[in-house]
């Protein structure tokens, strides 16, 4: 057996049966998603009724309720005195923040709008 007898000819097809010599314009005959047969069982919707009628699904939905229960919590100082809810110190971080001078906080409060004047 030569070397020549283990190369393939380029006409020869291989073991899937397909050829690379194959006429491409086969392929092309229809623009993606165009065919015919992938049409064939697209219906729209009727007016006014999605097709999606629960919507988009809520990510960490419970992590969001939790949170929000752990934010309505009042917390107390060693003295036992209110320091207000989580929720209500965390915004209040954030005014103080941008008062001492730190640009992020700033910038957060004047893209939300809270520092424009009403």
């Amino acid at each position: 057996m030569g070397a020549h007898d283990l190369t393939s000819s380029k006409n020869e097809e291989t073991f899937t049966g397909n050829s690379e010599t194959d006429d491409k314009d086969k392929n092309n005959e229809y623009e993606r998603g165009e065919h015919p047969n992938s049409r064939a069982n697209l219906l729209p919707f009727e007016k006014g009724i999605s097709g999606n009628p629960l919507g988009r699904p809520v990510k960490y939905e419970k992590l969001k309720n939790v949170l929000n229960k752990y934010g309505d919590e009042e917390t107390h100082n060693w003295n036992g005195e209110s320091k207000g809810t989580r929720r209500e110190q965390v915004l209040k971080g954030i005014w103080s923040q941008a008062i001492r001078g730190d640009m992020r906080y700033v910038q957060l409060l004047a893209k939300l709008g809270c520092l424009d004047e009403d």
